[in-house]
């Protein structure tokens, strides 16, 4: 009997003992291990310290998370755009990234966002072209739906923000896909204030008289009248640079008399073949430029066709 109890005395002691080393709180669920809560792996462009860390068929480079499947011809047209738009040739930058993103399509690549997204800046250069101005506002869009939040997407809104002035309507941005129009607004008109007006020569003339007309047409007397025939123009044709193109002669008439002196003559050449807002611009511009060449006095012969550009 005594052997019994003592049994039952032990046996107590070590249910005490395992009740003491387990959770009070602990439940039956407790037993079942907690599944492991899945990996989150870093998109294209976003952060990582290894491969693990990126999304599947990308690599961690400079830790950043970056494709594999490039193309090196691809990214040689991409890299000439990028030297054509750093030079200000911006139609050569779009024919460059065109080639890159057929070149990409002709090796059956996806064309990477870093490419897509530079396109679309060279195309906003561009944008005087309406039709540039179109497709850049839908490359860059796309370019801001793939990549992650970032410096490369910033730049991208920058370059969309600059479409504004050409009539990019910002709603069309939302709702996380592509537009069918991009560009449905009416163009912002820039303040006169901003308005340039540059001369050049075709064939370009060392003559001092040339230096004496481009020193006049440039000068601050003549700017209003050439802002004025840019409003006119660019309200007609709904274009934002107006550039006409005059034929200049300055040439030196000897008299018929000893006695009498000769005298300088300019002559300016007629238009052709302008019709429409054009040919109202060549007059308006003409009318502004005539009478300051009179008043000119010149020193030797040119012969030159002046454009004036105004924008």
């Amino acid at each position: 009997m005594r052997a019994s109890l003592g049994v039952l005395i032990t046996v107590a002691i070590l249910l005490g003992l395992m009740a003491g080393g387990c959770d009070s709180k602990a439940t039956a669920t407790d037993t079942q291990a907690t599944p492991a809560k899945p990996e989150v792996k870093s998109r294209e462009y976003e952060s990582c310290a290894a491969a693990s860390h990126c999304m599947e068929n990308l690599r961690c480079l400079d830790q950043v998370c970056r494709r594999a499947a490039r193309s090196a011809v691809g990214d040689y047209y991409a890299a000439a755009g990028a030297v054509a738009r750093g030079k200000g040739d911006h139609e050569a930058a779009v024919t460059a990234y065109d080639q890159a993103l057929k070149q990409y399509g002709a090796e059956k690549l996806e064309v990477p966002p870093d490419v897509d997204c530079a396109y679309g800046a060279a195309l906003a250069s561009a944008r005087a072209k309406k039709e540039h101005a179109e497709l850049g506002a839908r490359v860059l869009h796309r370019c801001v739906l793939a990549v992650p939040p970032g410096a490369m997407r910033a730049e991208a809104m920058g370059q969309l923000a600059l479409l504004a002035e050409v009539g990019l309507d910002p709603l069309a941005l939302g709702g996380g896909k592509l537009a069918d129009v991009y560009l449905s607004k009416a163009p912002q008109r820039p303040s006169t204030d901003k308005v340039t007006v540059s001369v050049t020569a075709n064939p370009s003339t060392d003559k001092k008289s040339y230096a004496l007309v481009s020193e006049k047409l440039l000068g601050p007397d003549l700017k209003p009248g050439f802002v004025a025939c840019w409003e006119t123009y660019s309200a007609a044709a709904k274009k934002e640079v107006l550039a006409v193109t005059l034929p200049i002669k300055v040439a030196y008439a000897a008299s018929e008399y000893e006695d009498e002196p000769g005298a300088w003559i300019t002559r300016i050449g007629p238009a052709a073949g302008l019709a429409g807002p054009e040919a109202a611009a060549d007059a308006c511009v003409r009318g502004v430029v005539e009478p300051a060449l009179k008043s000119l006095k010149f020193v030797d012969a040119f012969t030159t066709k002046v454009t004036i550009t105004i924008r």
